[in-house]
């Protein structure tokens, strides 16, 4: 018979990374992404999920900005 997997592990489920995005990876919770998506539908605003915006705070995060100002390039990103 089947063994039943865990469903309560108490870990956050990390979302699904395509490959060419791997490097990105990192800045999935500072969007609040559940999944990245693959390409950019090019939606306004565009989705949490973007791999553009994605990029965008990644490039932010590595550049050293936090907090507020985080959070405000991000909903420009969105915008843009």
């Amino acid at each position: 018979m089947g063994r039943k997997k865990d469903k309560d592990s108490g870990e956050p489920k990390a979302p699904k990374v395509p490959g060419h995005l791997a490097a990105y990876a990192h800045a999935a919770p500072l969007t609040g992404a559940k999944k990245i998506k693959k390409q950019c539908c090019r939606s306004s605003p565009r989705c949490k999920g973007c791999p553009v915006l994605l990029m965008r705070a990644a490039r932010l995060a590595d550049a050293g900005v936090s907090g507020k100002d985080l959070k405000k390039a991000l909903k420009k990103a969105r915008a843009a």
